[in-house]
């Protein structure tokens, strides 16, 4: 009996020690492989050139005085690089190049077209075994500053981004020996320039150590020709051969966003049909938390129409607002008698949110020209860096997916923007529940997603090469502080983050009330200015009256004298 509960014993703690064992190696296939991957550990001058600072475990590398790269304009030159620390960077632009930790890395060169790569030595590959190399880049290309703010470069061309991997001891642009990605330029990404994508690249290991690639370039010369890169990362995938990566690897990705019926999540407690008017129109009161993709499968029996296709009546019924409100009333079925004027309430809430706006348009930060602030600061950031304690973002939602998301995505997350500025203050700025997010392509929805108010990004993934719409469909009483509809060109190898900021109406309306405010009180002091120079003009007049006189005394003087 005691041999029995022995092995039972004995079995019961293999078993244990399996499963406990297994997650173990799931997750080494997360490890991030790269050295310094967010360049929180220190830096250097390479080759002493004080202009060129870099991560340490990485070495940059540029063209200088070659002509016409690209079918470009002009010499290359050699380009600047800075290891930022964000606490030397204004305020509006933390959110916008750190994508984690205290350290980005900044790479331009003004008024010069420009070549530039980062590389570092991996080793402890598995040979056969295929790797993802990610990296966020941020095309920071100016063609021109209009009243402090960046104007992007029209032609598509002239910025350019590849990663690439080689047994080490390649020479950089070996394209016989580096396993390139090709290029990603404006023609084949949208957003792209003054827009964070991430590139991805995956090859096989050919030897225990290799060399990774991260190459940026532009062939204009550009006032400013920037690119900043932050969190980068080189993970171990699941296939070790061709054969298994045409085979089975598929299977364990999660299903495209083409692949299977749209992500229909109901809403919690759906309100009952009511029963149509006299004249046959239907009327939906808003609730709190209604939304239009609420609505959409609430309604879409009642309309005769699918989900997809009444998210987008219901808004066209109702003179597209920008926001609905708590109480408002929505047509959903208009009267029987047709032709009939839409009800008074959404055409109203749609000037009042239109004002809010504008509004909301003019608070919008100034993200002019940030160069001189980078160039002042790098020596600050070069010197103070060792002392500096991390004063950066938490680890980013962006910095979550890159080990798992699929080449060729659209990663969303949606926020509550607090400061309406359109940009996620991550330690401060929520992620949002219950927000419905459409992907669509030539006008044909694919899919949606009902946000669940997680702090990871959630991706539509392997997304064919092509442009889409991401458009969101905000619940009641919320509306969006950016656009509310993107418009996305994918190409293999990328991922674009695309989030959207939502704020109470009512709050928008109270920070347009204080602009306009602001505004009176600046006018009431512009007015006074007259006035002072009224008096100003009259004292002059006065002052020319007195030495008039003086000169008249004078003479008068002269003149008995004379006489």
């Amino acid at each position: 009996m005691k041999s029995k509960w022995t092995v039972f014993l004995i079995a019961f703690i293999l078993i244990t020690v399996t499963i406990t064992l297994l997650p173990i190696h799931a997750r080494a296939q997360g490890q991030n492989l790269l050295k310094n991957p967010g360049f929180e550990e220190g830096h250097y001058n390479q080759d002493g050139i004080v202009e060129i600072t870099v991560p340490n475990d990485w070495r940059m590398h540029w063209s200088n005085r070659e002509s016409n790269i690209f079918g470009g304009y002009e010499e290359t030159a050699r380009p600047e690089t800075v290891v930022w620390n964000i606490s030397g960077a204004p305020d509006h632009e933390r959110d916008l190049f750190w994508k984690d930790g205290s350290f980005t890395v900044k790479i331009f060169k003004g008024w010069a077209p420009m070549w530039a790569a980062m590389s570092q030595d991996v080793g402890g590959l598995e040979v056969g075994r295929r790797y993802r190399l990610v990296a966020p880049v941020y095309i920071d290309m100016v063609a021109e500053y209009v009243r402090g703010q960046k104007v992007a470069p029209v032609d598509g061309r002239q910025g350019r981004v590849r990663l690439g991997a080689s047994p080490v001891g390649a020479a950089w642009r070996d394209e016989a020996n580096i396993n390139y990605s090709g290029w990603w330029t404006g023609e084949n990404i949208s957003p792209f320039y003054l827009a964070y994508p991430t590139f991805i690249h995956e090859f096989t290991a050919t030897a225990p150590e290799m060399t990774v690639w991260i190459e940026v370039a532009s062939n204009y010369p550009h006032p400013n020709n920037g690119f900043f890169i932050d969190t980068v990362g080189l993970y171990a995938l699941e296939d070790v051969d061709q054969a298994v990566a045409a085979g089975g690897g598929q299977s364990e990705q999660p299903q495209a966003a083409g692949g299977g019926a749209p992500s229909s999540a109901p809403p919690a407690a759906p309100l009952p049909t009511p029963t149509p008017r006299a004249d046959g129109a239907v009327v939906h009161i808003v609730q709190s938390g209604d939304s239009f993709w609420s609505l959409a499968i609430q309604y879409a029996e009642t309309m005769g129409l699918t989900a997809e296709e009444a998210l987008q009546a219901i808004p066209e019924l109702n003179n597209n607002p920008l926001v609905i409100s708590t109480g408002m009333e929505l047509i959903i079925v208009p009267p029987s008698e047709g032709g009939q004027a839409v009800a008074d309430a959404p055409a109203d809430a749609n000037e009042g949110a239109g004002e809010a706006t504008e509004s909301e348009s003019a608070t919008q930060p100034d993200e002019g020209d940030s160069e001189e602030a980078a160039d002042a600061t790098t020596g600050e950031s070069e010197q103070e860096a060792s002392d500096t304690t991390d004063t950066g973002n938490s680890r980013s939602p962006i910095a979550e997916v890159l080990p798992q998301v699929s080449p060729g995505s659209i990663c969303v997350q949606v926020f509550e923007d607090i400061n309406g500025d359109s940009a996620r203050a991550e330690q401060s700025e929520s992620p949002m529940s219950d927000q419905a997010i459409t992907l669509s392509q030539s006008g044909n929805t694919i899919t949606t997603y009902i946000t669940d108010g997680s702090s990871e990004m959630h991706c539509f993934e392997n997304l064919e090469t092509g442009t889409y719409q991401v458009q969101i469909f905000p619940t009641a009483d919320y509306m969006v502080t950016g656009d509310d509809s993107w418009a996305v060109a994918i190409a293999e190898g990328v991922m674009i983050p695309v989030s959207f900021g939502l704020q109470l109406a009512s709050d928008a309306v109270a920070e347009a009330g204080e602009q306009a405010g602001e505004s009176t009180a600046e006018t009431s002091a512009e007015q006074q200015e007259p006035s002072s120079g009224l008096s100003n003009n009259l004292g002059m007049i006065a002052l020319g009256g007195a030495v008039l006189l003086i000169i008249l005394a004078g003479a008068g003087v002269y003149l008995l004298r004379r006489g």
